[in-house]
């Protein structure tokens, strides 16, 4: 196993925040993303904004995300991350239908390292 950080950016027509994952660990699910002020969930850092767009970097391999409501278990978004260097993000790229944030709600990561 290994580990390599994350950085993720929700963005709502109000604002936007940032999250950070310091140590995200290959081939798992249960990494969580936190706010880069308060060191918040997605559900706490943004409750009852409507997210129109969600960025990932990451260091090197593959990356994945999803926002899952932690209560439910619903899958309610996913996507792909952009490894850092290369052609991307560009504003567009992590557009999302819009979403409502629940208290619930958390932004987890899956990467896995480069062969």
């Amino acid at each position: 196993m290994s580990t390599q950080a994350v950085t993720a950016s929700a963005f709502a027509p109000s604002g936007g925040r940032s999250f950070v994952l310091a140590a995200a660990t290959d081939g798992q699910f249960g990494n969580y993303v936190l706010s880069t002020t308060g060191s918040a969930q997605i559900g706490f850092a943004m409750t009852n904004d409507v997210v129109t767009n969600i960025q990932v970097t990451f260091e090197a391999g593959s990356c994945a995300w999803r926002l899952r409501n932690s209560v439910s278990q619903i899958t309610k978004r996913v996507g792909f991350g952009f490894e850092v260097g290369a052609t991307g993000p560009s504003p567009f790229s992590g557009s999302t239908p819009p979403i409502t944030i629940q208290q619930d709600d958390v932004l987890e990561i899956y990467v896995a390292v480069a062969a």
